[in-house]
């Protein structure tokens, strides 16, 4: 159902407190980094000689191996005012049921299947045709139906550290699985989190009870771990008879484009009204380390697991000194140290008074689903897997980022990703930085990762 992605190209330490429990030797420079995390500051030195530090607001005099975009020489926005158009944040306070293997019996899952028992559903799937609530396909039924349908392991996260997921799907069950060695339940915590927060504030004139919704965001029917392979399947609603937004795009009229994205930019301003009451915590939606792709090379390359961290400023030290020491890692490796080469210390310059929002963290039009015919209407939002909470501008940067490496529609970029992530919106959130310098400067920490 996911487009393949067919380039990669980029263009634009563990909490100190934070037992990580690694066998590291002393040589690890995942290991030194974590030790020397709270004295990090900004210089350059020279391997030949000592170079004078420089200031926060100045650039190293010459131009090093990897220079970086400097935020704060490029101008600020003025602060605007939160008006109408910037409704209050919604406060949350997330709960979800513990354990690797649960099925929501109420779901419409097997509520649709009670108030159509008379249609016989597939034997595979039942103990027979009489059966009125069959349960949800075992792992091993979900394998036999993937090696049926051919589904090979999607790239949504492709690259180092990809989850390896499979996404199989069951029109007569009206189901989707989504299984994998990578797959987590956290993301199927994720979309729960959405739809119960969100279903007030875009909710439908539905009948009595049934519960629907316009949240273009999958059900979620229930999550289970195979024992004996490891592999987490998660099972939620699928969309029927639609396509992908990125297939679909280039059959659609300016006024129809358009139209998409003012849908997709309310619901994308819905999501992000979320708040974690009283608290500044960084992490996935159930509490754990962060699952963005952008750091999956690191917890591969023995690195302390990102996060949660307990603000934003804990956050953004993890992720620069991340940057910094892979990059270093990296010139060891390929015998690049010598006289001459530049080492950094960096004191970042990433705004830590930034609020953190909830984030979808993959917003890309193959993980788009629209209605067939005119006037398409987005019908659901996948790829939920790398969402979690995150300082307001991730969104931003990931999605320009998606489009780097796996292309996108014409124009997706550069015209109208700013219609659905509004800049003006970001730039209220983003307590008056420039949203642009910022995104460039989070360009060079993660080009290094």
């Amino acid at each position: 159902m996911l487009a393949n992605p067919t380039h990669h190209h980029s263009i634009f330490p563990p909490h100190p407190d934070r037992n990580h429990d690694l066998l590291v030797t002393t040589n690890d420079p995942f290991h030194a980094l974590s030790d020397s995390l709270a004295s990090l500051t900004l210089t350059a030195v020279t391997a030949a000689s000592p170079a004078p530090a420089q200031t926060q607001h100045q650039p190293p005099s010459s131009s090093p191996p990897h220079s970086y975009p400097h935020p704060q020489t490029l101008p600020r926005t003025h602060h605007a005012s939160p008006d109408s158009n910037h409704p209050d944040p919604i406060t949350i306070t997330p709960l979800f049921p513990p354990g690797d293997n649960v099925i929501f019996a109420h779901s419409s899952f097997f509520t649709r299947r009670r108030h159509h028992h008379h249609s016989p559903l597939p034997t595979a799937f039942s103990h027979s045709t009489t059966t009125p609530t069959p349960d949800l396909p075992t792992p091993a039924q979900v394998r036999d139906e993937a090696a049926r349908l051919g589904i090979s392991t999607t790239t949504t996260n492709e690259g180092p550290g990809s989850n390896g997921a499979k996404l199989v799907p069951f029109p007569a069950l009206g189901l989707l699985v989504k299984f994998g060695p990578g797959v987590s339940a956290a993301e199927g915590k994720a979309m729960m989190l959405l739809r119960r927060a969100l279903a007030s504030s875009l909710s439908s004139s539905s009948s009595e009870g049934n519960g629907e919704v316009l949240l273009p965001v999958p059900e979620v029917f229930g999550w289970r771990r195979d024992a004996g392979t490891g592999e987490r399947f998660v099972y939620m609603d699928l969309p029927e008879g639609e396509e992908v937004l990125e297939e679909r795009w280039g059959r659609m009229s300016e006024g129809e484009k358009e139209g998409v994205c003012v849908q997709l930019r309310e619901v994308v301003r819905a999501w992000r009204r979320l708040r974690l009451g009283g608290v500044g915590f960084v992490g996935s939606v159930d509490n754990g380390p962060l699952r963005d792709e952008v750091f999956r090379g690191c917890t591969m390359a023995g690195a302390p697991p990102p996060g949660p961290f307990p603000t934003s400023a804990a956050f953004h030290d993890y992720f620069v000194s991340m940057a910094v020491t892979v990059s270093q890692t990296r010139q060891q490796q390929a015998g690049a140290a010598g006289v001459g080469q530049v080492r950094y210390t960096p004191h970042h310059l990433f705004p830590d008074d930034v609020p953190v929002v909830f984030t979808h963290g993959a917003l890309h039009p193959r993980n788009i689903i629209v209605s067939a015919g005119r006037n398409p209407r987005i019908v659901s939002i996948l790829g939920w897997d790398q969402a979690g909470w995150y300082p307001a501008y991730w969104e931003l940067c990931k999605a320009r980022r998606e489009c780097s490496r796996r292309g996108g529609p014409g124009e997706w970029e550069s015209r109208y990703l700013p219609v659905i992530l509004d800049a003006r919106d970001l730039s209220v959130e983003m307590c008056s930085w420039n949203v642009g310098a910022l995104c460039q400067y989070w360009d060079y920490f993660v080009s290094s990762i």
